[in-house]
């Protein structure tokens, strides 16, 4: 009888080893997939993120540029530029004083210049203003009056390319003046005839963008290494003494990969085998996060090695027990599993928003038509002997103004997923008030009559630049469809009332024109989404509007159709 009982439990012993063992096995291998796939996750959540707050910056300069290029190109013309040198250097002069206030008010901006086109009557001309020793300072290039740089010359690259192209980046390139290097971002202009005026720029030092790329982190010893678009070397965290043989391997695996965006296993110049994830940013750069296997894999090793012990405990403890240590290891392993799938849905999804708030810039396009605007009026004032010093005044705050609605409305949309916002008292009526009068010269050229009533003033505690840009985007809308009316029956209302017994604060927009589709009407608060393609329409203001008030203001956004036109209602607690 023992040596049968000897025989079973030598048979159950058995039976649970290779039982055991395929289970092990199969972990193990179940277990360095799922680290894998969650280091791919993590590092590739890690760069797309990191990727918003440089795209965030390079959007900035673009959009400053843009703003030069109105200047200009509004501002000079051939004729000023061939025959009036006084008059010239008077709007040479008025175009500098708003630089300056620009770069004072502008993050990580460091310079900002016109090159006027030096084959025009009065040769090389510039203005050009940079922080130097910690202060906005006009650059003195008159040393390269004299010795135009010829074509071919890499370090003109930023103008004849920006000719070539209509715009150009340009890597790092050292600046004596100011003695740093630096990346810029370059335009050309014509005037309203067509003739080369030059190029406009902004620039940004490379120590800004290794001080912002410094800052990215994944692991503590995380490489982060931005590209050009020809895979040039930029920017990197990496010791010094490692970077040749380093950037050699990761761009070569980048090169042979030819995507925008991947995650890749590769051997590095140790001959250890390396993750890397990439991205493109939008001005056709490379942001690269690169990690050794040994570090995201560490756990993965860990649980490896215990896997292995459990195995050998599982053959020499008793059988009856098999079953319940199988389950008390498993069950966390699967519930570890199922959290860690959860948040890198949550992850890439927040990713995915955080990708999107990056191209958000086209948001700074009516302050940009504005300031054109008032460019053109104040030309048109000037030759007309009405541009008064008053006059001056006025149309400058109202480019200050914004600018500045620019700068407030980038840093926004940087924070936007950040918990930290801080929120102030305002008015309501004031933030109407103000997107009127920024939207006021673009109304009056449509012709479109607006009607702004209120039951009183109605004080508030939340986030007022976030509000701005909701009554923003629908006023937007609004101006869009009134257009498409009869230009006698163009018109937009806005009414303002609060609800005391609920404490509910509406905001009723009314526009005329078509109303809203069915079909439309299911996407309209969408990603994406746009009846206003052909006319440049991104998709993105109707559905951002909607994200602002309902997850910063606990409130709705809604439309209704009726015989005139559309009302589009933002409705939120008082608090």
């Amino acid at each position: 009888m023992k040596r049968i009982f000897k025989k079973v439990i030598v048979l159950l012993i058995l039976g649970a080893f290779f039982v055991a063992l395929p289970l092990e096995i199969a972990g193990l291998i179940r277990n360095e997939k799922a680290f894998k796939s969650e280091a791919e996750e993590k590092i590739e959540y890690t760069i797309k993120s990191s990727a918003v707050e440089l795209n965030t910056v390079f959007n900035s300069m673009e959009s400053l540029v843009n703003m030069l290029q109105a200047l200009v190109s509004t501002t000079f013309t051939y004729d000023i530029y061939s025959s009036n040198y006084n008059k010239f250097q008077e709007l040479k002069k008025q175009s500098s004083i708003i630089i300056k206030q620009t770069l004072k008010k502008t993050p990580y901006i460091s310079g900002m210049h016109i090159t006027f086109n030096p084959e025009l009557h009065f040769g090389r001309e510039e203005i050009y203003y940079a922080y130097k020793n910690g202060r906005v300072s006009f650059i003195n290039s008159a040393k390269l009056a004299q010795k135009w740089i010829e074509k071919g010359d890499p370090a003109s690259d930023y103008y004849f390319k920006a000719i070539k192209y209509g715009k150009y980046w340009c890597g790092l390139d050292y600046e004596s003046s100011i003695d740093a290097y630096l990346a810029s971002y370059t335009k050309s202009v014509y005037d309203i005839n067509g003739t080369l005026i030059g190029i406009v720029g902004s620039d940004i030092r490379s120590d800004e963008i290794v001080k912002i790329i410094k800052a990215m982190r994944i692991y503590d010893d995380s490489q982060i290494i931005l590209y050009g678009k020809d895979l040039t070397l930029y920017a990197h965290n990496i010791p010094a003494k490692n970077t040749e043989k380093y950037f050699s391997a990761l761009s070569s695996q980048i090169s042979l990969n030819n995507k925008e965006n991947d995650c890749i296993w590769y051997k590095a110049y140790d001959g250890k085998k390396h993750i890397a994830a990439y991205t493109t940013l939008n001005n056709g750069w490379i942001l690269v996060a690169t990690q050794p296997e040994t570090t995201v894999m560490t756990s993965a090793a860990d649980t490896r090695k215990t896997l292995l012990i459990t195995m050998l405990l599982t053959i020499v403890v008793i059988i009856g027990f098999t079953a319940v240590l199988i389950r008390r290891y498993y069950g966390p392993v699967v519930e570890s599993a199922e959290q860690n799938e959860i948040i890198i849905i949550n992850q890439s999804r927040q990713a995915k928003l955080g990708e999107m708030i990056g191209n958000i810039a086209h948001q700074c396009k009516q302050p940009l038509n504005s300031i054109n605007i008032d460019i053109a009026n104040m030309k048109d004032d000037y030759y007309a002997s009405e541009l008064s010093p008053e006059n001056f005044d006025r149309y400058t705050e109202k480019m200050k103004d914004n600018i500045t609605i620019m700068s407030d409305t980038i840093t926004d949309f940087a924070d936007f997923l950040k918990p930290d916002r801080k929120k102030e008292t305002f008015l309501i009526n004031d933030v109407i008030e103000k997107v009127l009068s920024m939207m006021a010269e673009s109304l009056k050229i449509n012709k479109i009559k607006v009607e702004f009533n209120a039951d009183r003033k109605i004080s508030v505690t939340n986030y007022r630049n976030e509000l701005t840009q909701c009554i923003f985007n629908i006023l937007e809308n609004a101006r869009d469809a009134a257009s498409a009316s009869p230009p006698d029956a163009r018109q937009i209302s806005i009414e303002l009332s609060e609800d005391f017994a609920e404490k509910m604060i509406h905001i009723n927009i009314f526009n005329t024109g078509s109303v809203i589709s069915e079909e439309a009407g299911r996407h309209i608060f969408t990603p994406y989404f746009s009846t206003k393609e052909a006319k440049g329409g991104t998709g993105l203001g109707l559905y951002l509007t909607k994200q602002i008030i309902e997850n910063h203001f606990n409130g709705r956004v809604y439309y209704t159709n009726n015989d005139e036109g559309v009302t589009f209602t933002i409705e939120f607690k008082e608090i």
